[in-house]
């Protein structure tokens, strides 16, 4: 058995058509949601990329794991202690299990090293003598993984794949450019103040784009539908080498986008557009296709669900083997379950949940949910009548606003240990907590 985890960047679950998206953009991940499980009540667990990812590798919440933003003006600073185990760091644990990842993000290795742990083999598609920063696209990462998916095709195998697509700077092939083209003007960024870095195709935070909203719209579907294809190229080679009923896919992403809602860009926010992502799991072989299944799922469920999948082997002549020089005390609980668990029935998800930013906390407890910012500001939206958050309800329902912060201060308490402190209530306002940081409140 093996699985093939795709986390693909800042990919909204609501440009999908199993997602109910009215323009054809995933037919390739549409077939497997139809031949596997669609979550239908996605949550990130942390915004953006790396605390999300963080999320993702560890199990835990951003309160539990502490990475709020990633740091890029301290390119070394240390970013995840060695005492918080990654997902494959875990697997090799457990037996002698292959893993591998196709890593199109270059942070991982500039910034979030901790990701690196525990792959037997790492792919950065991103090195070369030429600095390519974030603009590798999805068929260069295919173009090592699929010699390598044939060559291991008997082991049993983790294989994380990144791939940056849809993410800007929307620098697709030209064949898959226009695809959804209503418009003929390409968009225009302002250019970036003074004092601030500012990269072609990515802007700065709060930069807004002076080109029509829909025109960014069409480009993105666009690139929606390029990495798509470049899934369903997998597929088709899982297809061709007989290996896909015995693997288990899981498409979901880091985060969403905000193209233009509530006039954002980008993905720092805790709207529906940011923190609502896709989540699907095709498993022929433990769960009935096309289910879907509703009630919350974040980020900190695939940890547990994927592990799942490699039982401990005890085996003659098998040690345990860490990536440092010793492995610290595996971790037991976290903060997700099991999916597959969910998907069965054989358990109920949560009532509520909270997706963290370094800014923002959003506390979801249907039908309301209450955005918290470090400025003290709330907004409050009820998702069963304004699923668009077009309303803010915060001013005409102060008491609401009040019960449901008490809620959120109540499961903050419950996830801090006692001599920690808050890092986002116990702050105002600056993005200044990594990793690390929190035993020292």
């Amino acid at each position: 058995m093996r699985v093939i985890w795709f986390v693909v960047d800042t990919l909204r679950a609501d440009h999908l058509g199993c997602y109910g998206y009215f323009r054809d953009t995933s037919p390739n991940i549409d077939r497997l949601a139809a031949e596997g499980v669609v979550f239908e009540d996605s949550y990130a667990s942390a915004i953006a990329t790396g605390p999300g990812f963080t999320s993702l590798f560890t199990g835990l919440a951003a309160i539990n794991h502490g990475f709020y933003l990633t740091p890029w003006n301290e390119p070394n600073k240390p970013l995840l202690d060695d005492d918080v185990i990654t997902l494959p760091e875990l697997i090799q644990a457990r037996g002698p299990y292959t893993t591998a990842a196709f890593d199109n993000l270059i942070n991982f290795r500039s910034h979030m090293k901790q990701f690196v742990r525990g792959f037997e083999y790492y792919v950065n598609t991103t090195c070369s003598p030429a600095w390519k920063h974030h603009h590798v696209l999805a068929e260069e990462v295919n173009y090592r993984l699929l010699p390598w998916l044939e060559e291991h095709a008997d082991e049993a195998s983790f294989v994380f794949v990144h791939y940056w697509d849809p993410h800007t700077p929307y620098n697709m092939p030209e064949r898959f450019r226009g695809t959804f083209d209503q418009r003929s003007s390409p968009p225009e960024f302002r250019q970036a103040p003074d004092g601030y870095a500012y990269a072609p195709g990515w802007g700065v935070e709060g930069e807004r784009l002076a080109a029509e909203e829909g025109t960014t719209i069409d480009l993105y579907d666009d690139e929606v539908f390029y990495v798509d294809h470049a899934i369903g190229v997998v597929v088709q080679e899982l297809e061709r080498l007989g290996l896909l009923d015995d693997t288990a896919i899981i498409v979901t992403s880091d985060h969403g986008e905000d193209l233009g809602v509530h006039g954002l860009w980008g993905h720092a926010t805790a709207h529906e557009t940011t923190i609502r992502v896709p989540l699907i799991v095709r498993d022929v072989k433990h769960l009935d296709p096309g289910k879907r299944v509703r009630g919350f799922v974040q980020h900190a469920d695939n940890l547990p669900t994927i592990l799942e999948y490699f039982p401990h082997q005890d085996r003659p002549g098998f040690q345990r083997v860490a990536t440092g020089l010793c492995m610290p005390e595996l971790p037991t609980k976290f903060d997700g379950a099991d999916l597959r668990s969910l998907a069965r029935g054989e358990r109920v998800s949560p009532k509520e949940i909270v997706v963290e930013t370094g800014e923002h906390r959003a506390y979801l407890a249907p039908p309301w949910k209450l955005i918290w910012h470090t400025n003290g500001s709330s907004e409050l939206f009820n998702l069963e009548t304004d699923p668009l958050e077009l309303h803010d309800r915060a001013v005409e329902r102060p008491a609401l606003v009040e019960e449901v912060r008490g809620k959120l201060r109540s499961w903050v308490d419950r996830n801090l240990a006692e001599e920690r402190t808050d890092p986002i209530f116990g702050r105002n306002g600056a993005w200044t907590c990594y990793i690390g940081d929190l035993g020292k409140h």
